[in-house]
This record gives C-alpha cells, sequence and structure tokens, in this order.
C-alpha cells in the first residue's frame, strides 16, 4: 500500500513540475489556434463527410500586444469565410470564423492543459509522439496502408487544403507534424511558398512548386512530421486527401511551430 501512494505522489509531483515548467516556456511564444471545416456535397465521392482542419501555430513571441477586442472582432469579420466553393468540378462549403490571421495569442485553459500532458506521455510511451515534451506535437511517421499508386491516382480528383504559418520573420525554419483519424486513406502535405501553389495544384494537375527539402514533405502518411528549413514568410502547409474519405467526420490535427 505504501508503494502504491509513493506512485501517486511520483505521478502527481511530475504532472506539477509540467505544468510550471510548461508555464515559463509558454511565455516565450505566442500560440494560435484555429479550426477549418469543409463539407462535400453530393459530387463527392466522400458525401456526406466533412473534413475538419485544427491547426495549431506556434512561433517566437513578440512585442506586439494582444488585440482588443474590437480590434480581434474586426480582424475576424474581415477573415471569415462561409461559402460554397468548387473543384475538379464538384463543390464544397468552406467555413472559417474567428481567424485573426496569427495576429491574436491564445493562452491555454490548465485544466485542459494537464488533460493533454497525460495525453501525451501515453502517446509517446506507447511510440506515436516523437518528443516527451509536451508542448511539442511530433507525430511519428506512419504510412498508409493504401499503396502509393493508387494513393497518387485518387489524389488527382481529391481536396486540398493551405495551411498558413505564423511569423514574425521573412524567412524561418519550422517544425511541423500532421494526422488524420481515417486509417483507411493517407494523405500528402507539402511545405509550399504561397496560397497560389494550392491553385497550381488544383488546376494544373498536380503541378505546383514545394521546398524540395527532405524533411519538406510527405507522400501517403496517415501521421507525419518533418522540419523545413528556411521558409518565406507567406509559405505554409499544403495537405491532399483523396476522394475516398469513409468516415462523416475527417479530422487532420496540424501542428506547426517556428525554429
Amino acid at each position: 500500500m505504501r508503494i502504491l501512494h509513493v506512485v501517486i505522489l511520483v505521478i502527481i509531483g511530475i504532472i506539477v513540475t509540467y505544468y510550471i515548467t510548461s508555464a515559463f516556456v509558454l511565455q516565450q511564444q505566442a500560440i494560435n489556434k484555429q479550426s477549418v471545416y469543409v463539407h462535400l456535397l453530393q459530387d463527392w465521392r466522400s458525401y456526406p463527410g466533412n473534413i475538419v482542419y485544427d491547426i495549431t501555430n506556434v512561433w517566437s513571441q513578440t512585442k506586439e500586444q494582444t488585440l482588443r477586442p474590437e480590434a480581434r472582432l474586426e480582424m475576424a469579420k474581415e477573415t471569415s469565410v462561409d461559402e460554397v466553393r468548387s473543384v475538379h468540378g464538384k463543390s464544397y462549403i468552406l467555413v472559417q470564423h474567428d481567424n485573426t490571421d496569427c495576429h491574436d495569442v491564445w493562452e491555454p485553459h490548465y485544466a485542459r492543459f494537464g488533460a493533454d500532458v497525460i495525453r501525451h506521455q501515453i502517446e509517446y510511451l506507447a511510440g506515436k509522439q516523437k518528443s516527451p515534451d509536451p508542448n511539442i506535437t511530433m507525430y511519428t511517421p506512419v504510412k498508409s496502408k493504401q499503396g502509393d499508386k493508387e494513393h497518387e491516382d485518387e489524389l488527382k480528383t481529391g481536396f486540398s487544403q493551405f495551411i498558413p504559418i505564423c511569423t514574425s520573420k521573412d524567412a524561418a525554419s519550422f517544425d511541423y507534424s500532421v494526422r488524420i483519424n481515417d486509417e483507411s486513406v493517407g494523405f500528402d502535405v507539402y511545405f509550399v511558398p504561397s496560397i497560389s501553389e494550392q491553385v497550381n495544384y488544383d488546376e494544373q494537375n498536380a503541378k505546383f512548386k514545394h521546398y524540395g527539402g527532405m524533411g519538406c514533405f510527405g507522400k501517403n502518411y496517415v501521421s507525419f512530421s518533418g522540419t523545413c528549413e528556411n521558409v518565406d514568410e507567406n509559405s505554409g502547409l499544403l495537405i491532399v486527401v483523396p476522394d475516398t474519405l469513409s468516415l462523416p467526420l475527417t479530422k487532420l490535427d496540424v501542428y506547426l511551430y517556428e525554429k
């Protein structure tokens, strides 16, 4: 019984230590969180599927103050998207609200953060996370079960999404990580110079420019992480999924960390 109490106290001590350490670490960083929602309409094979991108951007703290509520609301209105678009002759609804374009900083709720610390440690022990640091989510790369050739063919009529970076520099290097909850399909991810490469990818049969370093792209993965060096401030991730999604809600978790 005494041993059990000691184990419990040790676990509590570890969690408290993470809280304190993480609080000091987070003070040195700016964190921006947002979600992008996509609803695929009837002309998609994946209908009535939906896609959600949960995005976390972490970059070096600047001297800029947090936006005033009025300014934040106005900026969120300007960057909101709620419209019908189309790609490959197929329609979808894109919804993006409460986005301040990396001008505002999100502070984590520490009760939730404690749960995230425990989850992170469980995933790290299970080999799903590459870093024991609860502030850094870097998924262990796992290839899709689908063959590369079949995957590549299906991407030709798939869905692409651009995820911008947050940085206060003209050029920076980033660690990044992506994971999809649909293990029946894989995704491709590329660090690209700007959002215009999404248009090039969609309209020119996947002819587009991306950063060529080995850590700057991954093909046919269900989870992936990499490091891309010296990317432009307008850069971001281009994530592509095939039109064969099997879940009613496909979720992609995206993390970007400025180095």
